[in-house]
């Protein structure tokens, strides 16, 4: 019978296939590592995600029993300025803006389920302009685009972007027909208007009086603020459409209010303008848009 020859590997041969050896244990190696961080990482982010949890648990629990006190009503007697927050146009100019006090501690405790976690939250109280408050000489906000040729103060126009998003996705349509406006462009445009009154046969301080029913006198206007716009339409009929009642529902949420009520116009003394927001913070928007307020009535009660 004869024997199987046994087969002799090269020297090439072997070293070869050690080379193989050494590669496959080091893969081997590599794939053990890998594995034995991930499974300590899950773990690891297992304890996390139920920390985190058990927070958010205590968090809502404690907000739930958060109130809002009732407000009184507030008002007061005026003159009503026609149209006074419609005009329309917009440019820029920028610098940082001087706000008024610091949050008081009614409207804080009131709020205290707002924390610095909310994108809108804001410390400041809100800057009072209307006819009986003017602007600061030296006030001049740091304002961006927000498309086109409107511009808003920055944290204003963030919230803007983040509300017409939220509006979008519901299937409803936001955009904006009047921003932020410079001092100069107001006075412009009331000025416009005065000329036009003028022309019509008005005396002076008769036009000035018709042209303040439709244009703001410069210094009252929210729109130099850059924290107001005016949205989709300026006709009263707004109030009947699918995005006013979208912005009456959540428009609080992102940091606005409906800043001219249609019962509040012996207070702001301009007239229901149902496509005016203005920008105040969350949470000084959902105090004052849950409790039915003006900015005025809320300034009032919680401010300093």
């Amino acid at each position: 019978m004869e024997k199987k020859r046994i087969r002799r590997y090269s020297r090439r041969e072997v070293r070869r296939n050690r080379m193989i050896a050494f590669f496959s244990l080091i893969v081997l190696a590599v794939l053990l590592i890998a594995l034995i961080v991930w499974g300590v990482k899950s773990l690891l982010g297992g304890d996390n995600r139920e920390s985190s949890s058990l927070s958010n648990t205590l968090f809502v629990s404690q907000s739930a029993g958060q109130d809002i006190s009732s407000t009184p009503d507030i008002s007061s007697s005026g003159v009503s300025l026609s149209g006074g927050e419609s005009s329309l146009d917009s440019t820029a100019v920028s610098s940082v803006p001087n706000l008024s006090s610091t949050v008081p501690s009614e409207a804080a405790s009131s709020t205290s389920s707002v924390g610095s976690g909310d994108l809108y939250y804001e410390s400041s109280m809100p800057l009072l302009v209307n006819p009986d408050h003017l602007m600061p000489d030296d006030y001049a906000p740091t304002v961006v685009s927000v498309g086109g040729s409107y511009k808003l103060e920055t944290k204003a126009a963030s919230a803007w972007t983040d509300m017409q998003a939220a509006a979008s996705n519901d299937g409803v349509s936001l955009w904006i027909i009047s921003a932020y406006r410079t001092l100069e462009r107001q006075t412009e445009l009331y000025n416009e208007k005065v000329t036009e009154y003028k022309n019509l046969g008005y005396s002076e301080a008769d036009a000035k009086v018709e042209a303040g029913k439709w244009v703001a006198i410069p210094g009252t206007s929210e729109h130099c603020l850059g924290y107001a716009a005016d949205l989709c339409s300026l006709e009263e009929n707004f109030e009947n459409s699918d995005q006013f009642a979208w912005l009456q529902k959540h428009c609080a949420e992102y940091g606005f209010i409906l800043r001219y009520p249609k019962d509040k116009v012996n207070t702001t003394k301009i007239s229901y303008e149902p496509w005016h927001y203005r920008y105040v913070g969350s949470n000084h928007a959902k105090i004052i848009m849950s409790q039915g307020l003006c900015l005025e009535e809320y300034l009032e009660q919680y401010g300093a």
